[in-house]
C-alpha cells in the first residue's frame, strides 16, 4: 500500500485532471475551481522562479562587485510602478527597453534561423545532390524549392494574382494547406497522447497501485 502522502497527491492530481476535462461537458464550478487553482499555482511558481533568478543573477553578483547589474535590476523594479495609477507611466520606460531588445533579438534570430539558413541549406543540399547524381535527393530539394517560392508568392499582395503569379499562388496555397494539415495533425496526436497518458496514470497509478495496492 502506498504512503498516505502519495495517495493524497495522486487524488489531488486526479481531481485537477478531471476538473479540466469536465470542460468538455460544459462550463461548471469544478472546472472553474481547477482552473483558478492551476493558474494560481503557475503564477506563484513563476514569481518564485523570477525572484530566485533576480537574486542569483543580479543581487548576489552585485554584492561581488558587478555593480553594472544595478541597471537591469532597476529597470525590472520600475515595472512594478504599473500597480499604482499615479506613477504607472514610469513602467513605459522599462517596457520600451524590453520590447526593443526583444524585437531586435527576435528579428535577427528569425532572419537567420528561418530564412537565411534555410535558403542556404536548401541550395547547398540541392547542389550536392546534383553533383552526386542522387535523383531522389534532386527531386526532394526541387520540391522544397518550388514549395518555398510558390508559398511566398501566395503572400504577394502588391499585385493581383493573375497569370504566372496567380498560378504560382494557387500552387503555394496547396503547399500551405498540406503543411498546416500536417502541423495540426501533429498537434492533435500530441494532445491525444497527453490525454491517454493522464488517463493511464489515473487507472494504473492512482487506482490500481495507490488505492487497491496492486
Amino acid at each position: 500500500m502506498a504512503a498516505f502522502i502519495d495517495i493524497l497527491g495522486g487524488l489531488v492530481g486526479t481531481f485537477f485532471i478531471i476538473s479540466v476535462l469536465s470542460m468538455l461537458w460544459k462550463d461548471n464550478p469544478i472546472f472553474r475551481i481547477g482552473q483558478q487553482a492551476i493558474i494560481g499555482a503557475t503564477i506563484a511558481h513563476y514569481i518564485l522562479l523570477n525572484f530566485k533568478s533576480a537574486l542569483n543573477n543580479a543581487v548576489l553578483p552585485m554584492l561581488s562587485g558587478n555593480f553594472w547589474l544595478f541597471i537591469p535590476l532597476f529597470l525590472g523594479v520600475l515595472m512594478y510602478t504599473r500597480l499604482k495609477n499615479e506613477i504607472a507611466w514610469i513602467a513605459r520606460y522599462p517596457t520600451s527597453v524590453l520590447v526593443g531588445i526583444g524585437t531586435g533579438v527576435m528579428i535577427a534570430g528569425t532572419m537567420r534561423g528561418q530564412i537565411i539558413d534555410q535558403m542556404k541549406n536548401t541550395v547547398l543540399d540541392l547542389s550536392k545532390s546534383i553533383a552526386s547524381g542522387d535523383s531522389m535527393g534532386i527531386f526532394n530539394y526541387l520540391l522544397i524549392v518550388i514549395g518555398v517560392v510558390t508559398s511566398i508568392s501566395f503572400f504577394t499582395f502588391t499585385r493581383e494574382h493573375k497569370g504566372l503569379l496567380g498560378a504560382s499562388a494557387k500552387i503555394g496555397r496547396i503547399f500551405l494547406m498540406i503543411s498546416l494539415g500536417a502541423n495540426w495533425s501533429g498537434e492533435l496526436v500530441w494532445y491525444l497522447t497527453q490525454l491517454i497518458g493522464r488517463l493511464s496514470w489515473i487507472i494504473n497509478t492512482v487506482i490500481k497501485t495507490m488505492l487497491l495496492g496492486g
